[in-house]
């Protein structure tokens, strides 16, 4: 694997290491305060970024693969994964808005 390759897959294990270390275990401890209504637009944001970029890293690793086979399976996850931030990002305008 070069470097570069490397590179992303560390920083995608990063970015997994962190969420399951830091806040998996917040939002499933079932004795704390439900969100404040204010917070929610924000988390939903906050996911429609993370999604977004691994859209983006998706689309961007399509043209690097070595195989034919490869590039429509990174391709097509690119799309799925567009499709669920945009889902995130209309769901964090209604919120929003809701609260407004």
């Amino acid at each position: 694997m070069d470097s570069g390759m490397r590179a992303m897959v560390d920083a995608v294990g990063e970015a997994r290491r962190q969420l399951r270390e830091n806040a998996l275990p917040k939002a499933r401890e079932s004795g704390r305060d439900k969100v404040p209504a204010a917070d929610e637009p924000v988390m939903l944001g906050a996911l429609a970024d993370l999604v977004e970029v691994v859209a983006e890293l998706a689309t961007a690793l399509s043209g690097r693969m070595a195989t034919n086979e490869s590039p429509p399976f990174y391709n097509g996850a690119g799309k799925r994964l567009r499709d669920q931030a945009r889902y995130l990002r209309e769901a964090e305008q209604k919120v929003a808005k809701r609260l407004n």
